[in-house]
């Protein structure tokens, strides 16, 4: 039987203006449920630093997909906690788990690390956290460019985790993990500063 890989939500939660310290009192107690789950190991929150200082950008890692949805999404903190949210109007545009508001993206983990044992901050709660997503160019969606662009993630890892940002890094990010270059047509950066939770426990 193989194992599954590392599955992993990326969380965009847009929160109405002035929520902010708001939804830190909320994820508490989430964050505290979501550290004794037996198949989660990431719960990391922080605020947006690209001028949405009431959105929440979330890392939720677990070691099976099954994980998302058992857990703290059960829990009677989960659902006391998520009706509080609803009860103050946290969210921008409309309340409610289905709201958009909540924009949740799904990756399994096949290569890398999320912490690295000689990082003595890696426990820390005022990190800087930037996500990167990249979208295949719909126009070599036969070509194997998932392949290509899994590829050259691991080439970015390999570069920077013993080499540091050299020429191989340089070249791959101006060249093929560019809007309008070969495999990727959109980008986007997010940049963030943690404030709770956790990472690889």
């Amino acid at each position: 039987m193989t194992s599954e890989p590392p599955f992993f939500v990326v969380a965009r939660v847009v929160g109405r203006d002035g929520a902010f310290e708001l939804w830190k009192q909320r994820l508490v107690r989430l964050c505290e449920v979501s550290a004794t789950e037996p198949l989660g190991n990431t719960y990391y929150w922080g605020q947006d630093l690209n001028g949405e200082p009431d959105t929440l950008w979330g890392l939720e890692g677990y070691s099976h997909a099954v994980g998302f949805f058992i857990g703290h999404p059960s829990s009677q903190v989960f659902k006391e906690e998520m009706a509080l949210v609803d009860s103050d109007k946290l969210l921008r545009h409309e309340q409610g788990l289905a709201s958009k508001d909540y924009d949740l993206k799904h990756y399994d983990q096949v290569g890398g690390y999320l912490t690295r044992e000689d990082d003595e901050g890696k426990d820390g709660k005022d990190s800087f956290v930037v996500v990167m997503h990249f979208w295949e160019s719909c126009q070599c969606d036969k070509g194997g460019c998932g392949s290509r662009v899994r590829g050259h993630d691991s080439e970015l890892r390999c570069v920077q985790g013993s080499l540091g940002p050299k020429l191989g890094y340089t070249s791959v990010i101006d060249v093929e993990l560019i809007i309008g270059g070969d495999l990727v047509e959109k980008t986007e950066v997010h940049r963030s500063k943690a404030f709770n939770g956790h990472i690889d426990k």
